[in-house]
């Protein structure tokens, strides 16, 4: 029985225009509610976000950001797995010395409370952060930030390469130079995000696993990205969706019958709660 429902959000649940079938999601959301399974929208993106995407139902769900480092029961905190500030400069100083200018086009730091960017950053690369993380704050150097001074607890670095960069072989040469504390996991559209080698999308779901006594075969896990694959293998109800690679597909159990573009998140909810 499942008690469970832990999706991705860009690829998975979202089709390719950022949107889903809200209308068929809350018909799903009522019966989960009264059967007790509780839905958990896992993503990389930050909190604010995610709860902005389920407005309607945000204080019922649960939410795991930052690629598993801030776990959230409706509006209440559950878990954070900050990255200090020496950890946030050293990824950045280790940037500039190994990719040259130009090759990076986006460096983002994320926090419980915000997101912090370089207040030169291209206005049409800026864009594209708020979609994904809010609010976006602007500072004179993310080379000299400090949680302290703007009240907030990190959590991430993303590092976006620049579209013509060979992507696996850039995300290869970050993953091979970070210090063993943090890792690195791709999320998609060029980017890999930074953060405590704690904190994965599985951490995340174990948190409320424990919280919620909820054992892997009661739990279902949708995805289609690297950043997935920690939480595609630990449960027998694990779907990769139809759009995702093979590599992805191979890892988890089954393969949905739609891809995101229709509703497969959605339809296979429908089949099997």
């Amino acid at each position: 029985m499942i008690k469970m429902v832990a999706v991705d959000m860009d690829g998975t649940f979202l089709n390719d225009e950022r949107t889903y079938d809200k209308q068929a999601f809350l018909t799903l959301f009522k019966r989960m509610k009264q059967n007790n399974v509780h839905f958990v929208a896992a993503s990389g993106s930050q909190y604010q976000r995610l709860r902005h995407e389920f407005a309607e139902v945000a204080d019922q769900m649960d939410y795991i950001s930052q690629n598993g480092a801030i776990v959230h029961r409706g509006h209440d905190l559950q878990h954070i797995e900050a990255i200090s500030d020496d950890q946030v400069h050293d990824v950045l100083q280790l940037l500039s010395q190994t990719f040259a200018p130009g090759e990076i086009n986006q460096e983002v730091v994320a926090g419980l409370n915000a997101t912090y960017v370089n207040q030169d950053m291209d206005p049409e690369a800026l864009k594209i952060v708020k979609y994904y993380y809010r609010p976006v704050i602007g500072v004179t150097s993310l080379r000299q930030i400090a949680a302290r001074a703007v009240k907030d607890q990190f959590t991430k670095l993303a590092i976006s390469f620049t579209p013509g960069v060979d992507f696996d072989q850039a995300s290869s040469r970050l993953a091979k130079l970070l210090p063993q504390k943090l890792s690195s996991e791709t999320s998609g559209f060029n980017t890999d995000l930074v953060g405590s080698a704690n904190a994965n999308k599985r951490s995340g779901i174990r948190a409320l696993q424990e919280h919620y006594q909820v054992a892997d075969d009661e739990l279902m896990t949708f995805g289609d990205n690297e950043n997935d694959l920690s939480m595609l293998t630990m449960t027998p109800n694990s779907y990769a969706m139809k759009n995702a690679a093979a590599k992805i597909q191979n890892a988890a159990a089954h393969v949905t019958q739609f891809d995101n573009n229709h509703s497969g998140v959605l339809e296979t909810l429908k089949m099997a709660l």
